[in-house]
């Protein structure tokens, strides 16, 4: 198979407070100008108008922060495939950095508490202290990760509820999101399937689907959520086509892919449920996904597979620091969480 058996990293959200209001509007500040940051880099790198080199500099005089900038490159080539990159919401994120213990601009000091950097022009950066609240079950992760043994990437969203203006709520609605290797994972939150050592007691395999106008994406993953595999079957945009021409261009899609599957080892199939938020630029509509999942439970009754089916809501946001730590695109990405959201649902 394509990938290697030791590949994965899972992401871990929790809740952000400030505060601080003056904290605050620094934070925010410095996410808007991040968020303006990808899109330079995008429209600017996409058309060839100027080398990565010239726009890092650039960047970097904007930001204050040459680590910042590179972290804005790397994220705005999650958007290759647009012509031109227009983002709702301001955002914040860092590349992990095993140098300075884990990462450089967003740091924790305890298992609630994390610093992030807020730089200046005049290179006086100051640090801002917020209150991070995760899960029980992932305070030993954190307290792995303030031992400065593991690189990890991390940043700040803003995770809205439907038809909710960030303007209004996003104070309240901050998150912080951080994308560790999934062996650390392991370590403290032993899936059913993975002894105390960390080996997996299974051979089977499951894969994530994540459907798409143009393409459908597949992860596939083993028993303790290594990725193993990534496929795309592209087609034309089903959109602009015929209904039944569009509707056998998603049929063969998915029948690569589930043949690929089943030669491969693959057992589970997840899929995204039919409750999904509202979106329509890049993303396939709610009519479309039930014909997608319709399709993919026949052929997993004629090939013997079980179809997990999850909660879709904030995939967006975990796929993020999933596909800049693992180099993948972002469709692919929320495979690889719809994927370990269905070994999640097996597990329980």
């Amino acid at each position: 198979m394509a990938r290697g058996s030791e590949e994965g990293y899972v992401t871990i959200v929790g809740k952000l407070i400030v505060s601080d209001g003056v904290s605050a509007s620094k934070l925010l500040l410095l996410m808007r100008r991040f968020r303006d940051s990808v899109e330079m880099a995008h429209n600017t790198t996409s058309k060839r108008q100027l080398g990565e080199s010239e726009v890092k500099r650039r960047i970097t005089r904007y930001l204050s922060n040459a680590w910042y900038a590179s972290s804005a490159i790397k994220m705005s080539k999650l958007y290759e495939e647009q012509d031109h990159l227009r983002l709702r919401k301001p955002f914040l994120y860092s590349l992990g950095s095993r140098d300075e213990n884990g990462n450089r601009n967003i740091k924790f000091v305890s298992t609630d508490r994390v610093l992030i950097k807020i730089p200046h022009e005049d290179g006086r950066h100051e640090w801002i202290e917020c209150k991070a609240l995760f899960a029980k079950k992932h305070i030993p992760v954190i307290e792995e990760l303030l031992r400065g043994r593991y690189s990890y990437s991390a940043g700040v969203a803003i995770k809205l509820r439907k038809g909710e203006d960030w303007r209004s709520v996003w104070r309240k609605r901050l998150v912080i999101y951080i994308s560790i290797p999934v062996e650390l994972y392991i370590k403290h939150v032993k899936p059913k399937n993975v002894d105390v050592a960390g080996t997996v007691n299974s051979n089977w395999l499951l894969a994530g689907f994540d459907f798409n106008v143009d393409r459908v994406c597949m992860a596939i993953i083993d028993p303790a959520g290594r990725l193993r595999d990534a496929r795309t079957e592209f087609f034309s945009n089903a959109a602009n086509t015929l209904k039944e021409v569009s509707e056998n261009a998603r049929k063969v899609a998915v029948v690569k892919l589930v043949k690929y599957a089943v030669a491969h080892g693959v057992r589970y199939i997840a899929v995204e449920g039919l409750r999904r938020p509202s979106r329509v630029e890049g993303r396939v509509g709610k009519w479309a996904h039930r014909q997608y999942l319709q399709h993919l439970k026949v052929l997993a009754k004629r090939f013997g597979l079980e179809v997990i089916e999850v909660n879709p809501a904030y995939s967006t946001i975990d796929a993020i620091g999933i596909a800049l730590t693992l180099g993948l695109d972002k469709h692919t990405a929320s495979a690889y969480i719809i994927a370990l959201r269905g070994l999640a649902h097996k597990s329980m």
